[in-house]
């Protein structure tokens, strides 16, 4: 058994079966083979879209605490002030599908509200957002570095990102985030097809297959999750999109960014 969890799976990128159980479980820990470097905030600033959001969101809170809504949703005018910054568009609200109403109807924001909930940043008060102590001494001291990883770290192992698709099987893009991050690190200089990407994911986790799950919802699971509100919301990825048929037929390229090449590098 001991000769097992050492020795270099093919399926898994040449990662031992031990490696790949600090990959799933400890992604964070000193343990896990794949280390991720720390950025400096200038580079997570200019380079990641839902840091963006994140700053502004407390910098607003700091000196505006802000009153939620009867339901405890953020108000509109607040969700709009943020939206037209346009650090993350959504294409069914640029595209008249969508108006938004509702904290809901813009997805990153409402996340992070309930990611910054779980970090310990912000917390209600009387129908008030407030940040809590924690977030005004590292806002206090441009901490954004702290703020970057801390949320990072909530999204991957607190917040359970099925919440935000009605896709049955709840683990696929999460679980093994990342090494779905190394294999687009190694292998993403170029555009290269998210065929590739999902087909080394789905690879090296047999049991996502095995379940009975159509291909076509496996492979749009891990898109929606991973790459669309994971990838591409933390600055990670770059996509390109060329409309097919239909929406299963789109030809979709990822490449990874120069913020991802620096973390894992």
């Amino acid at each position: 058994m001991l000769d097992y969890n050492n020795t270099p799976l093919e399926d898994c990128d040449g990662f031992t079966p031990l490696q790949m159980h600090e990959i799933i479980y400890f992604p964070f820990d000193k343990e896990c083979v794949i280390k991720l470097n720390n950025a400096n905030s200038e580079q997570l600033i200019n380079e990641s879209p839902i840091l963006k959001i994140i700053i502004e969101f407390l910098i607003v809170i700091r000196y505006n605490k802000i009153k939620l809504t009867q339901n405890g949703n953020l108000p509109l005018r607040f969700i709009n002030d943020i939206y037209n910054k346009k650090y993350l568009l959504d294409e069914d609200i640029e595209n008249g599908f969508v108006k938004i109403r509702t904290e809901t109807d813009w997805i990153p924001l409402h996340n992070v509200k309930l990611v910054l909930t779980l970090a310990g940043f912000i917390r209600k008060k009387y129908n008030y957002l407030l940040i809590t102590k924690k977030c005004e001494s590292l806002l206090k001291n441009g901490d954004y570095t702290e703020i970057f990883y801390e949320f990072l770290k909530t999204f991957a192992l607190k917040f359970n990102w099925a919440y935000n698709d009605r896709y049955t099987n709840e683990a696929i893009g999460q679980i093994g985030f990342l090494y779905s991050l190394h294999t687009i690190n190694k292998y993403g200089n170029n555009k290269t097809d998210l065929k590739y990407f999902s087909n080394l994911y789905f690879k090296a986790f047999p049991t996502f297959i095995e379940l009975n799950i159509e291909g076509w919802k496996k492979e749009a699971a891990y898109h929606t999750r991973f790459i669309e509100r994971f990838a591409l919301w933390f600055g990670f990825v770059e996509e390109e999109i060329a409309e097919g048929k239909n929406y299963l037929e789109r030809d979709i390229k990822i490449k990874r960014t120069n913020l991802l090449k620096h973390l894992l590098e």
